[in-house]
Order: C-alpha cells, then sequence, then structure tokens
C-alpha cells in the first residue's frame, strides 16, 4: 500500500507541473495583410509619375528565444506572369504600375517564385525575446505609374476587380538564430492574400500649337478666291470612354452675323475658314459645325483650309483677326 500511494502523489504532482508550464508551440504561427493601393487621379498627359503606398501589418507565434524568418512576396502579373511591369485593367484596356520595396520606387518587390531569384521577396527576421510568444510588425510597400508611354489609354477605372485583388503571400519558417535570412532555403509555411489597387484616369486633351493662316500679298482688284490652311496641333486621351473631342472655332473679332472678316485701317475684307478642301463645310463655334477626333495620346494635327472670296477691298492695307479657337472633350 505504501508503494501504491506514493506513485499516485507522484503522478499528481506531474499533472499540477504541466498545467503550470506553458505550451510548446511545435512551428511558428504568421498572418499579414495590407491596406488597399490606391493612386487616386491619374492625368497622363500632364507629365509626372504618380505614387502611393499601402501599408502591410503581421504578426507571428512562436517561443521565446526562438527566430522567425519571415518573406513576404508580391505576386507576378496574373495575365503576363511578369513581374515588371504589373499591370491595372480597365474594361480590356491595361494600365502598367508596379510595386516597391523602397520609397526612391527603385527596387521591384518580387516573389519566392521569382525564377532564378531575379525578383526576390523582403526578407526579414522576428526574434522572440524572454516572455515573448506573439509579436507584431509592419512593412509599406510603394506604388509607382509612369504616364510614359501610356498617353493613350481612355479614362475610366483601372484597378484589380478582374482578378481579385493583387496577391501577396507571407512564407515564413523557425530558423536558428545563426542563420541566414535567406528565403531561397526550403520548408517555408505560407499563407496567401490579396489586396486592391485602383487608379483613375481622367480625361484630358490640350491645344499644343497653332499656326498662323497667311494669304499674302494680293491686287487691289481681287477678282479671284486666294486661299491658305494653318494647322492646330491637339493631344487627347481619348476622352471620357472614348468618346472623342470636337475642335470649334470662333466668328472672330470683327465678324458680321456668322461672315468673318479681317479689319484694317480702311474697312473690312470678308473671308472664311472650312473644314475640308474644296471649301465647302464652315468650320464653326459648334461641336456640330466642329471638327471631331478621338485622342490616342499622341499629337494630332488638325488643318484649317482658309478663303478670301473674290472682292473689291475698301483700300490698300493690311487686314488681319483674331480666331479663338476651342477644344471642348
Amino acid at each position: 500500500m505504501k508503494t501504491l500511494i506514493s506513485l499516485l502523489r507522484a503522478g499528481l504532482l506531474a499533472a499540477v507541473l504541466t498545467a503550470l508550464l506553458p505550451a510548446t508551440a511545435a512551428a511558428a504561427s504568421c498572418n499579414a495583410y495590407s491596406g488597399n493601393l490606391v493612386f487616386g487621379t491619374v492625368t497622363l498627359l500632364s507629365g509626372g509619375v504618380k505614387d502611393s503606398s499601402a501599408v502591410i501589418n503581421y504578426g507571428c507565434s512562436a517561443n521565446p528565444g526562438e527566430r522567425v524568418l519571415l518573406c513576404f512576396s508580391m505576386g507576378a502579373d496574373p495575365g503576363t506572369g511578369l513581374y515588371a511591369p504589373r499591370r491595372l485593367s480597365s474594361s480590356g484596356k491595361y494600365m502598367a504600375f508596379n510595386l516597391y520595396t523602397n520609397a526612391s520606387r527603385s527596387t521591384v518587390w518580387g516573389s519566392t517564385d521569382s525564377a532564378g531569384g531575379a525578383y526576390p521577396p523582403v526578407a526579414l527576421a522576428m526574434d522572440f525575446g524572454a516572455g515573448e510568444y506573439y509579436k507584431t510588425g509592419s512593412l509599406t510597400v510603394y506604388g509607382r505609374i509612369n504616364p510614359a508611354g501610356q498617353t493613350g489609354l481612355p479614362a475610366g477605372y483601372y484597378d484589380t476587380n478582374a482578378i481579385g485583388g493583387w496577391p501577396m503571400a507571407l512564407s515564413y519558417k523557425i530558423i536558428p538564430t545563426s542563420a541566414p535570412i535567406d528565403c531561397a532555403t526550403g520548408g517555408l509555411a505560407k499563407n496567401s492574400a490579396t489586396f486592391y489597387i485602383q487608379a483613375i484616369v481622367v480625361s484630358e486633351c490640350r491645344i499644343d500649337s497653332s499656326t498662323t493662316m497667311d494669304f499674302g500679298t494680293v491686287f487691289m482688284s481681287l477678282t479671284q478666291n486666294v486661299d491658305s490652311t494653318s494647322t492646330i496641333t491637339v493631344t487627347c486621351n481619348g476622352g471620357q470612354s472614348g468618346n472623342g473631342y470636337h475642335v470649334r472655332l470662333g466668328d472672330g473679332l470683327y465678324a458680321s452675323g456668322q461672315q468673318r472678316r479681317m479689319r484694317g485701317s480702311m474697312g473690312y475684307l470678308n473671308y472664311e475658314l472650312y473644314r475640308d478642301p474644296q471649301r465647302t463645310s464652315r468650320w464653326g463655334n459648334s461641336d456640330y459645325l466642329g471638327v471631331a477626333g478621338t485622342g490616342n495620346g499622341q499629337p494630332q494635327a488638325l488643318t484649317v483650309y482658309g478663303r478670301v472670296p473674290a472682292q473689291t477691298p475698301p483700300g490698300p492695307d493690311r487686314y488681319s483677326d483674331t480666331v479663338v479657337i476651342t477644344l471642348s472633350y
């Protein structure tokens, strides 16, 4: 009986000790998530890059004294498999952008899946001190859109909706404190997630230049038409949903009704501006009477056809007028 009682007491003591000791983790457990990366309004024709950023929050559980290797991956473009550039989509159109590890946007943020390690993930180690079983941290992911080569994109919302969010992953494992921080090592556990990215392209147009229409020198008789041309150069990025643009011409400073006139010191000289080389379609000050086009992000030259009809000038002089160009989109 004494021996039996002694064994029972030993068993009870072991049970109490086990209950008081902390649970031993067999392996680390880590998770990460990112906030939305929103570029806001992107003006492609104005030039200059558009930057944005988002914060990745992460947390791991492990035992005191352990070191956890963390590898943060940003996936390649799901459509192309490329890391540079990545793309946002809008109704079958694509806008190039990229994700970077640094604020200067010089290092593309890659993945553990990158072939040959050309685009590596972000690697770091988390050390658990005495009494630490759970730790958190944060990283910043830096985004950039470069308008170069993309000025022809139509206006719209470019985002990650078509792919269900941008893919990201956190791979991790416990490593010796003396081991290098190397994501190429095997045996990594992985948790995957996605986050939302968006950019809004707005309609843009600009008048780049216009040349002077010079009818030259004519004699007092002016018994036949005198023709000339000028060029208006515009650049547009397609207009809202590709609806395009219209270029309108005012009637000038000295018009009589809709008859355009140049003025000299002795009176006026009639002239007209047209949309066609035959000079049959007047170029007026409304969308219906203007010239329409669809921008492609490149300069587009529009020809204005002018004519001074046969008439008797009020006298020898220099005649001129100023016409307002209006670009609507």
